[in-house]
C-alpha cells in the first residue's frame, strides 16, 4: 500500500496556496480596498474609550454566553489592558484580513463555517470600522473584536484539540492551559509574526495520516471546487469525521503504537519504518473503546487474565495474573500488555494464530487480542533501550513464568477509530463497526439524527 508523504514544506505550500484560494473565492468586494498598495489606514491606537467598551463587554454575561471562549477571550484581553488588536492600525494590517479568511476556510481544516459568528463577522462591517469609523460605535466596534477574537480561539481549539473531544470539554480548556497548550497565549504570539496564517494553523497534529487528510480536504474544498471533478458531500464529512477523531489522538510523537478499531490493526510507528499486526477487537454489543495513554510496561504469562473488575490499571498488583489454567485456555505463550488506563482495557499478545486469520475479528468481550505478541515485545524492548531484557523475556515465556518487564522509556499509545484513508490520491472506506461515524458527524455539522424505521 503506497502512503503519500506530506512534508513541512508541502504544508507551507499548501498554506500558501490556502490563502490565494480564499482570497479569490471570498465574496465579491471584500479585498476591493483593503489591499490597496500603499494604503494606510490611519488610527488612534489609544482610543481609550475602545478600551473601556472592551474591558465592559467581557464582563456582560449576555455576551459571555454567545462566546465559545469567555474566560480566555478575557485573558487575551487583560493581557493587553484591554487595547484592540483588529480594529487599530498594525505594521502588518493583513493580519485582521487573515484572521477573516482562516475563518472563511473552515471547510479545508474540516470544519463548519456556521461555528465562528458568521453573522457577527461580516466583511461589510469590517471595511466601515477600518475605512470609516466614525460611521461605527465604539460599543459595535468592541463587539467586532471580542468576536473576531473568539472566532480565532474556537478556530485554533478546535484544529488542535477538536470540537467534540470527550476528554477536553470547552469549559475546561478555556479554564486552564493542557499539556502545554495555551490558545490566547499562541494567539498573542502569532500576531507578532509575519506569517501569522503559518502560526495559526501550526497548532493541528502533526502526524502524518492527519496531514494527509488535511492535504485532501485542501484539493476538495480549495482547488477542486468549481471543477468538472467533485467529491461527494457524504466523502467530505467522511473525512472530517476522522480529522476529528486524531485531533483527540493528539499523535505527535515519532514513536508510538496506534490500535485503529475498524481496520482490525496494530501498527508500531518508529521514526525510520512502521510494523503492522493483525488484532481481535471487542464485538458490537462490547466495543473496544477509544484511549489516549503511555504504555510502560508488559508481563509474560500462563494464560488470559480474568480480572474481577474493569478498574484494572497500572496500580493494581500484578498477583491477578493465575498460575494455572482455566479449563477453556489453549496452550500458548502469553503477553499482558499494560497501559496505565482507568478503562481497565486488556491488551494480550498471543501466540495462537489461528485468531487471526479471519477478515472481520470483532468478536471478543472489548479486550484487544494481538498476534505475534513476542515479536512486538521484543519490538518494544530494543525500541525502549531494554535490548538486554529481550533473552529474558523469550525465556519466560519457554519457562512460562510469570515476569514483568518495565520499558526505560514509555511508549505512547493510542487506541483509535478511524473509518477511512486517502490512498494514491483516492478515498478508501472501512466498516463503521460500531456505528459511530453518524453520531460524529451530527454532532459536528449541526445536524438532527435520522429515525429509522422498520
Amino acid at each position: 500500500m503506497k502512503t503519500v508523504e506530506i512534508s513541512f514544506a508541502a504544508s507551507k505550500q499548501t498554506l500558501i496556496w490556502l490563502f490565494v484560494l480564499c482570497v479569490f473565492f471570498m465574496p465579491a468586494g471584500a479585498l476591493s480596498k483593503s489591499y490597496a498598495p500603499g494604503k494606510n489606514i490611519i488610527r488612534n491606537t489609544t482610543d481609550t474609550s475602545i478600551t473601556a467598551q472592551i474591558a465592559g463587554q467581557l464582563n456582560d454575561k449576555a455576551l459571555n454566553n454567545g462566546l465559545y471562549f469567555p474566560v480566555s477571550a478575557k485573558r487575551f484581553y487583560e493581557k493587553r489592558a484591554f487595547a484592540p488588536v483588529w480594529t487599530v492600525e498594525q505594521k502588518d494590517q493583513n493580519k485582521t484580513w487573515a484572521a477573516m479568511l482562516l475563518i472563511d476556510c473552515v471547510l479545508q481544516f474540516g470544519l463548519r463555517h456556521e461555528d465562528y459568528h458568521p453573522k457577527e463577522l461580516q466583511y461589510t462591517t469590517l471595511h466601515t470600522i477600518l475605512e470609516q469609523p466614525g460611521k461605527v460605535s465604539n460599543k459595535q466596534k468592541a463587539r467586532f473584536e471580542i468576536f473576531l477574537t473568539d472566532a480565532m480561539l474556537a478556530f485554533m481549539n478546535n484544529l488542535h484539540f477538536g470540537k467534540l473531544n470527550p476528554y477536553y470539554p470547552p469549559a475546561k480548556i478555556d479554564r486552564a492551559t493542557i499539556n502545554g497548550f495555551n490558545s490566547e497565549e499562541i494567539l498573542t504570539n502569532a500576531l507578532k509574526l509575519p506569517a501569522f496564517m503559518d502560526a495559526v494553523v501550526k497548532v493541528q497534529p502533526l502526524n502524518k495520516e492527519y496531514a494527509i487528510f488535511q492535504h485532501q480536504l485542501h484539493l476538495i474544498k480549495g482547488l477542486y471546487e468549481g471543477d468538472c471533478y467533485e467529491t461527494p458531500e457524504a466523502d467530505v464529512r467522511k473525512i472530517a469525521v476522522n480529522m476529528e477523531r486524531l485531533r483527540w489522538a493528539e499523535i505527535n510523537d515519532s514513536t508510538y503504537i496506534q490500535i485503529n478499531i475498524p481496520t482490525y490493526t496494530l501498527k508500531l510507528v518508529l521514526p525510520d519504518t512502521t510494523f503492522n499486526f493483525k488484532i481481535v477487537i471487542g464485538a458490537a454489543a462490547t466495543p473496544t473503546p477509544l484511549m489516549v495513554s503511555t504504555l510502560t510496561d508488559f508481563a509474560t504469562g500462563t494464560g488470559a487474565v480474568n480480572p474481577k473488575t474493569n478498574q484494572r490499571d497500572k496500580m493494581i498488583p500484578y498477583n491477578l495474573f493465575p498460575k494455572q489454567k482455566t479449563g477453556n485456555q489453549k496452550n500458548g505463550n502469553y503477553i499482558y500488555f499494560m497501559p496505565g488506563n482507568k478503562a481497565g482495557i486488556e491488551l494480550l499478545g498471543l501466540s495462537d494464530k489461528n485468531l487471526f486469520r479471519k477478515q472481520k475479528r470483532a468478536t471478543s468481550n472489548g479486550a484487544i487480542r494481538i498476534e505475534r505478541g513476542e515479536e512486538l515485545a521484543k519490538l518494544l524492548l530494543a525500541t525502549a533501550g531494554n535490548k538486554t531484557d529481550i533473552k529474558s523475556m523469550h525465556r519466560a515465556l519457554m519457562d512460562r513464568e510469570i515476569k514483568v518487564f518495565q520499558l526505560k522509556k514509555p511508549v505512547p499509545i493510542r487506541i483509535t477509530y478511524i473509518t477511512t484513508a486517502i490512498v494514491d490520491g483516492q478515498i478508501v472506506k472501512y466498516e463503521d463497526i460500531y456505528n459511530l461515524d453518524s453520531k460524529v458527524e451530527n454532532q459536528l455539522y449541526g445536524l438532527k439524527p435520522v429515525n429509522k424505521t422498520k
